[in-house]
């Protein structure tokens, strides 16, 4: 469905019969949905409108204006009977890095995350809670249930929505509660008037869905709303870390503390504990996790989102430090192999995020038949320079085996529905090494 509500109706519907829903993209094509109903054994798609492509698949059209005329307000059904399916949706993983995997949240699932959610630190009860992100990202989801289960209002902004747009209807619709992905929040900096907050009756907003430089999240709670938190979590997890204001200054590179009820532990490669302050593998344990789809039900070989032994394996490295923060220095099938150096992605588009002609900064590996891999950064602009020097700034500032090897300024970079930038298109884009335009500006 193309609007948030309505898709939120539906899958309240699907409940009602003692179904499973999922919620996907509305913009997804017609060859895709095919392939996810064959891969999920989906009965069919309610939809509004049909999908882009010449492919068929299975599909309930509905035209929810014309169905909820005259509607009046009556009794709830009866509870589901026995034969209800307990999966009350099929979560799909944002597919950041390789095939979107599904995972089944059951009731008792959505309901444990609710619970972690509203013992969580600066959780208020009730207001105005405004989302634009679609109902298909798992966050949108458990925290529009949340608030509805707490007796607050949610207000679902148009899902194709600029940041000007988006920062009006906050405040015309006097929403207390917001969240967002982190690029609709560097979006929203810019507009912020002259010494005061973009959003003063804004008690509580809220990023997630991908990561955050430490100082556009100052940038955030000091520009934008004085309640700026972030969250860290996974579709399998639900929530497992939140960042609160208070600790922003001191800790702005972490994702803050886990919340009451999730245990996270860092591990090597064999699943034994590392020590505080060490690197390795994140895992958590939650009462809020997913389980995996049944036998047949899966798209390919998880690479990440694993479960072993209770414990949901994200994909995701990083440490604790001796006061409980965790810090996410990013995917372990996005580390860069050069020469046999690890080089985390996140280091350099730290770096680079520092140049005073830079926006937004991304970095992947760059097949290389002598090194294996070389560095690409992928920037996207605000002022003047040339890809040459970024490369010499970047030289003077960090050692040679993280230094990019290419520049190539984009206009913008490729995004998923739930605002995740895909790695996988930039490194599409890459020329192959050898060829002479190594640093190179396009489009």
């Amino acid at each position: 469905m193309s609007r948030n509500e309505d898709a939120f109706i539906v899958m309240l519907g699907a409940w009602l019969l003692g179904a499973t829903a999922l919620v996907s993209d509305f913009r997804a094509r017609g060859a895709e949905r095919r392939k996810l109903a064959e891969a999920l054994s989906l009965d069919y798609y309610v939809e509004d409108r049909p999908a882009p492509g010449s492919d068929t698949y299975p599909a309930l059209r509905l035209d929810m204006s014309t169905l909820c005329e005259g509607l009046e307000k009556r009794a709830l059904p009866p509870a589901p009977g026995s034969g209800a399916s307990s999966i009350a949706v099929i979560g799909i993983s944002s597919g950041t890095s390789g095939m979107p995997q599904p995972a089944a949240l059951t009731h008792e699932c959505l309901f444990a995350r609710y619970a972690i959610a509203r013992v969580s630190p600066q959780w208020n009860v009730g207001g105005r809670f405004a989302v634009a992100a679609p109902l298909a990202f798992s966050a949108t989801r458990k925290h529009v249930i949340s608030r509805l289960l707490d007796g607050g209002t949610v207000i679902f902004l148009p899902l194709l929505v600029s940041p000007q747009e988006f920062a009006d209807h906050v405040i015309s619709l006097k929403a207390d509660a917001v969240l967002a992905v982190p690029s609709i929040i560097r979006g929203l900096l810019p507009l912020v008037p002259p010494e005061r907050t973009l959003f003063p009756q804004v008690h509580w907003l809220m990023s997630c869905g991908a990561p955050m430089l430490p100082q556009e999240k100052m940038m955030a709670r000091d520009l934008l709303s004085s309640g700026f938190v972030q969250n860290y979590g996974s579709t399998m997890a639900g929530m497992v870390t939140l960042l609160e204001t208070a600790d922003i200054d001191r800790h702005s590179g972490s994702v803050g503390r886990p919340l009451p009820h999730v245990l996270v532990e860092i591990v090597d490669a064999d699943g034994n504990q590392l020590p505080t302050g060490q690197t390795g593998n994140i895992r958590i344990r939650t009462p809020g996790a997913a389980e995996d789809m049944p036998l047949g039900q899966k798209m390919q070989a998880r690479q990440s989102d694993l479960i072993v032994d209770g414990w949901i394996y994200p994909g995701d490295i990083g440490s604790l430090d001796d006061e409980g923060f965790l810090t996410v220095i990013g995917r372990s099938n996005d580390v860069i192999i050069r020469g046999g150096v690890n080089v985390f992605p996140s280091e350099v588009e730290e770096l680079l995020a520092g140049h005073p002609a830079v926006a937004e900064a991304i970095v992947v590996g760059w097949p290389d038949p002598l090194m294996g891999e070389e560095i690409a950064a992928f920037v996207v602009l605000k002022g003047e320079a040339t890809p040459e020097e970024i490369t010499a700034w970047c030289r003077s500032r960090i050692q040679t085996d993280k230094q990019p090897r290419g520049v190539f300024v984009v206009a913008a970079l490729p995004r998923n529905a739930n605002g995740k930038i895909v790695r996988g298109d930039l490194v599409a884009r890459l020329p192959i090494r050898g060829n002479s335009s190594q640093a190179s500006s396009s489009t």
